[in-house]
């Protein structure tokens, strides 16, 4: 990610002077001085890429998303995988050579392709509803039993829903679905209209939406640069929960602003080698394998870098997660939206 912190604009020399000094201090490794240059250089004028990249690097620190989803690859070896959001392709790359990769994006530039992989360039909405059944009877029938998929689209809570619903109904049992930009960086940064070139949008409105709505399934939020990556698995193709009430989802947290309180409830989790542990063994149980830690160990070990320490059970809700941070409970179910589990007004980020 360091790539992104050259400068591609030709800024007035004070605000120059201080993205370099951020990007001189992250160079020699002092997280805490860069931290103090990115964010004076954010609070003279909140619209510096560079500046939001290397605050995300000096306060986030650890692999970051795309690392993440490499090791997804490898540990999980999908035989079916959907990506909804592939631009340039960095991270449909990924795929490993036996897994039959589906991209989505209408606005998509790959230039090398998957060895099985194809590229849609339509919305999410009209692969689902229009492409889809057109399809050769074989791919059809492939997208029907999705092992690992991908949501990184346009940025708005509204096609993260769509597409989570529509996944879901495709899963195979122990299928993973991982949602990009969940955890924001700053509220300016996380409006549903962009703002900055450095730009969340409102995804992460589905991390507490699923928490309160869908309790029975397992989600952990990386704490991986530069906005975070949330893991779900537990699925349930046969749920239809959020598509009854996708209408009334949408209206209750139109105007939800990003805050302490909603990052509460993200299920942030240290973002250090051992952080896919409880997703791994939930994978195990849906998958009808033994949860046997030797089997555990050996899908971590063939992950680069993982420690292949001792096996993990679900965490459930308040439980401690990996290196203790908390997995917080999920919002009351009484309503659409629990208001006193998640205040409107701005408390900070």
């Amino acid at each position: 990610m360091k790539e992104h912190l050259a400068l591609t604009v030709a800024w007035p020399a004070p605000l120059r002077r201080l993205v370099l000094e951020g990007r001189r201090a992250l160079l020699r490794g002092d997280r805490a001085a860069a931290d103090h240059w990115f964010t004076e250089a954010l609070a003279v004028e909140p619209n510096i890429p560079e500046a939001h990249v290397g605050l995300s690097l000096a306060r986030r620190p650890g692999p970051d998303y795309r690392a993440w989803l490499a090791r997804l690859h490898i540990a999980l070896k999908p035989g079916v995988y959907v990506e909804i959001g592939v631009e340039a392709g960095r991270t449909f790359g990924l795929v490993q050579a036996d897994t039959l990769a589906i991209g989505i994006d209408p606005a998509a530039d790959v230039p090398r392709l998957p060895v099985k992989g194809q590229v849609y360039r339509v919305t999410s909405e009209e692969f689902f509803a229009s492409v889809l059944p057109t399809l050769p009877a074989a791919l059809q029938q492939a997208t029907q039993r999705i092992d690992l998929a991908f949501i990184d689209g346009d940025h708005c809570f509204a096609s993260a829903l769509h597409d989570f619903i529509a996944l879901e109904a495709r899963m195979t049992p122990g299928g993973v679905i991982v949602l990009h930009d969940t955890w924001p960086l700053s509220q300016h940064t996380a409006q549903p209209e962009r703002a900055t070139g450095f730009y969340t949008g409102d995804v992460w409105k589905l991390v507490p939406c699923l928490r309160a709505l869908r309790p029975d399934l397992q989600i952990l939020t990386l704490a991986a640069p530069p906005t975070g990556l949330t893991v779900v698995t537990g699925l349930d193709r046969t749920s239809r929960v959020l598509q009854q009430r996708q209408a009334a989802v949408l209206a209750a947290y139109a105007d939800l602003p990003y805050s302490a309180a909603v990052e509460q409830q993200l299920a942030l989790t240290a973002n250090t080698d051992a952080a896919l542990e409880p997703l791994l063994a939930w994978h195990t149980q849906c998958c009808g394998r033994a949860a046997s830690v030797g089997e555990t160990m050996s899908m971590r070990a063939s992950v680069d870098g993982f420690d292949a320490g001792p096996e993990r059970s679900r965490h459930p809700a308040g439980a401690a997660a990996p290196n203790g941070a908390q997995m917080p409970p999920p919002l009351d179910q009484a309503g659409v939206l629990p208001s006193r589990s998640l205040p409107t007004q701005d408390t900070g980020s």
